[in-house]
């Protein structure tokens, strides 16, 4: 770091806390305030010589003499008590304080500001003004927040990359025939060893296909009702009887082969089809001069319906 810069920094530091000061009015100023809010019933400086903010000098002198002729200290020796005398006394003065500040525009313009912005008060070494300090209920509800926010973020990252590998598997598909595969990840990819990797398949077997990589067809799309936020509660309730959670109802194996088995027989059905039009040149829809279609052009093509048709029923899990 170069010298002239750390002078240049403690330079404006200086002059900073120069602009900052308070001035000797301005101590005037919070002291009077200090000592009225003290002893009389309202801080409004206005309101002890019973004028408004707007009130002219005229006005002022003829309210300060009203009260000279009520608390002057010629007037105070009728009182019986001494103590009483020598408080009505330093009313007195406090007023004669107040109208000097109020006559001048500079310091009434002063005054003018604190009382619309506060008053700063006394901490041991100046006076400061009081901050807002967040309390317990704040802080907490802050934090909720932020990590009620980077969850759904991350829900919404998980399900963005899950579209992107979706996309990839199905391009890879048409290049491979038709057939579907997730590629393993490489080595060195993530940073969790292959202990951790084999905990997370086992702890959610769902969401992982046969090769240990997470299926992007079973990745569900961001929701606030899966947010902790709104699932901590909602176990709470349940917990204690007064909620009951929805039943997410789980097919069977025999439910999944049948499946499996109307899958194939539409593969099997669009294949023959497919070999139906291209070797009748007399069916529905096939072109006068139309020829016999490869065998492996056919075979692509019945791939290429394979996928669709078994990408349309992994999402289809999803709802």
């Amino acid at each position: 770091m170069k010298p002239w810069f750390v002078l240049v920094f403690f330079a404006t530091l200086a002059s900073l806390s120069v602009v900052l000061a308070w001035d000797k009015l301005d101590h005037e100023i919070f002291e009077l305030h200090d000592d009225i809010k003290k002893n009389e019933a309202t801080t409004d400086w206005y309101e002890l010589l019973s004028l408004g903010p707007k009130a002219t000098v005229d006005e002022i002198n003829k309210a300060y003499r009203q009260l000279s002729r009520k608390y002057h200290p010629d007037k105070l020796q009728r009182l019986p008590s001494q103590a009483i005398q020598k408080e009505q006394k330093k009313r007195f003065q406090r007023l004669s304080l107040v109208v000097n500040i109020l006559r001048d525009p500079e310091s009434r313009k002063k005054y003018n500001f604190f009382r619309k912005n506060g008053v700063p008060t006394w901490r041991g070494t100046g006076y400061l003004y009081n901050r807002w300090r967040p309390g317990f209920g704040t802080v907490l509800t802050g934090l909720l927040v932020f990590a009620a926010s980077m969850q759904y973020l991350f829900q919404y990252l998980s399900f963005w990359r899950a579209q992107q590998r979706i996309r990839d598997i199905e391009v890879e598909a048409k290049r491979n025939g038709g057939q579907l595969k997730l590629k393993k990840r490489q080595k060195g990819s993530g940073n969790s060893s292959s202990d951790e990797q084999q905990q997370q398949i086992q702890d959610n077997p769902k969401l992982f296909n046969t090769e240990g990589v997470i299926n992007p067809y079973l990745v569900q799309p961001p929701s606030l009702n899966r947010l902790f936020v709104v699932q901590l509660p909602l176990n709470l309730l349940a917990a204690v009887g007064l909620y009951k959670k929805p039943v997410v109802e789980e097919k069977s194996k025999d439910e999944v082969q049948v499946e499996d088995e109307a899958l194939r027989q539409a593969v099997d059905s669009a294949i023959q089809s497919a070999d139906d039009l291209a070797n009748d040149p007399f069916a529905v829809g096939a072109q006068p001069s139309q020829r016999p279609v490869d065998p492996e052009i056919k075979a692509k093509k019945a791939a290429k319906k394979s996928a669709k048709i078994e990408a349309r029923r992994r999402r289809a899990n999803l709802v």
